[in-house]
């Protein structure tokens, strides 16, 4: 499969909000790591092709894993980072009504 370019800006949006959220040190580096690459996709410069089957296949299976968390791991706009919906979601709920006030 062919990307386009919207392809790739999006799917650089996903892996980059996995670099930032991620707790699997493995996970995040990995998407960092594609993220910077695709940047020069296009161009000769990290040998990254926009056919997504000449991908490695490690490639592939975090393009998948970023996809696949595109809509816990996000980033609103105005935010300076990505957030993980789960851990917030979380975290709110275990605060009590008022606790915040001093």
């Amino acid at each position: 499969m062919k990307l386009t370019v919207a392809n790739l800006q999006q799917m650089m949006v996903y892996l980059r909000n996995v670099a930032e959220v991620d707790p699997n040190d493995q996970i995040s580096n990995a998407a960092s790591s594609l993220a910077y690459r695709l940047e020069g996709a296009g161009t000769s410069v990290f040998n990254m092709s926009m056919n997504f089957a000449e991908w490695t296949i490690l490639e592939q299976e975090t393009a998948k894993y970023a996809i696949r968390k595109r809509d816990q791991y996000i980033r609103t706009p105005g935010a300076r980072h990505a957030v993980d919906l789960k851990r917030v979601e979380k975290v709110r709920r275990t605060l009590k009504k008022g606790s915040l006030r001093g």
